[in-house]
């Protein structure tokens, strides 16, 4: 079998989306298919944040032509040495990510198996962590509580809005709203400095919140072992595209980090499971970063699966609000749960006639 045909496009993957209706947010990403000699295909899609999903795109379309093509699908551990090899001199590694989901997609649909057997499946479902915008109002916090609690999650992630009083009274906000029987987490997304960052920690301890995620810049890690020698809630990064496994490896030897993070549509499905086993060695927790569209998820729900050191699957609201271009997405169970999808590869059946009117280059 050989890979005859790779495809790069531009989509636009929010269609309106209303992220916690409250903040519109437009997710253009970048969609990579694969075809072989075989008929049998594969595909990615991420969405590519500040990254220009254009330019992404043009480094993906050349990467896979270049490496791809006449190449065996199943050698796929080879491919990706080789991608790998050109990060080293600059390459984005959103641009491996993409590669390596499409090729873990194409085997796993060869093989008739999700990926997450594939990599070992530890379990058949997984906490739903609703991922929320920020607000700077106590009281359209404890209404977007209250509506994300409607769609049946049991945990939130909320997001600083970069103005240290209203986030503090966002954090009591949430607290009253949700009660205490719900997992409650924030993400400051690197913005604050330490003297902030360690105000809005101690309150986090005070109101029982679960983790505080990237407190601090990612750079600053004298800053986070002191933050996180000096607070109880557990401290939870990062959110970067730029870092892999031996980024981290190399970090943890400070021990700045109680939970690690990754996205596996960015950074790779292979990058995702490999941090995973690593932070199990090290007695570490290790959450996928899985905010984004429904291809997104996809790559990230097979690792959540894969592993065991990892509590909570995030998800955008409202539910649905990201699922464009493909046919079903991950709703909850009556748990509040994600359920293990059992199509083969990442699970997801494309929805051909909606890709056609979202894509834009």
């Amino acid at each position: 079998m050989k890979i005859t045909s790779v495809t790069t496009s531009v989509v636009d993957f929010s269609q309106g989306f209303s992220w916690g209706n409250v903040r519109p947010l437009e997710v253009i990403g970048v969609m990579l298919r694969i075809k072989t000699d075989s008929g049998a295909e594969g595909f990615s899609g991420a969405w590519t944040g500040p990254l220009p999903a254009a330019g992404t795109a043009k480094l993906v379309d050349e990467m896979a032509h270049t490496h791809l093509l006449d190449a065996d699908p199943m050698a796929r551990a080879q491919l990706l040495g080789r991608l790998s090899q050109a990060v080293r001199v600059g390459l984005p590694l959103p641009v491996v990510g993409i590669i390596d989901c499409a090729l873990w997609d194409l085997v796993g649909r060869v093989l008739g198996q999700p990926i997450s057997v594939l990599l070992g499946r530890q379990r058949d479902r997984i906490k739903a962590c609703a991922s929320a915008p920020a607000v700077d109002d106590e009281v359209q916090c404890e209404e977007m509580v209250a509506a994300i609690l409607e769609q049946g999650f049991g945990a939130i992630k909320l997001h600083v809005c970069n103005d240290l009083d209203k986030d503090l009274a966002v954090l009591r906000a949430a607290r009253y709203a949700a009660g205490n029987d719900v997992e409650l987490m924030m993400d400051a997304m690197g913005l604050y400095d330490r003297s902030s960052a360690q105000r809005l920690g101690q309150e986090m301890d005070e109101l029982g919140y679960r983790w505080f995620e990237d407190p601090l810049a990612e750079t600053d890690l004298q800053g986070w072992m002191e933050l996180r020698g000096a607070l109880a809630t557990p401290l939870a990064g990062v959110d970067s595209v730029r870092h892999t496994v031996r980024d981290y490896s190399n970090a943890m030897a400070m021990s700045p980090f109680d939970i690690l993070r990754m996205d596996g549509a960015r950074n790779g499905i292979t990058e995702l499971f490999d941090l995973a086993k690593l932070a199990r060695a090290q007695g570490l927790a290790c959450e996928a970063h899985s905010f984004g569209p429904v291809m997104a998820q996809a790559a990230n729900i097979q690792v959540a699966m894969a592993v065991d050191n990892g509590s909570f699957f995030e998800l955008p609201v409202p539910i649905g609000g990201l699922d464009n271009g493909a046919l079903g997405g991950f709703p909850l169970d009556a748990d509040g749960c994600v359920v293990a999808p059992e199509g083969p590869g990442n699970g997801l059946q494309l929805d051909e006639a909606a890709l056609r009117t979202m894509q834009v280059a």
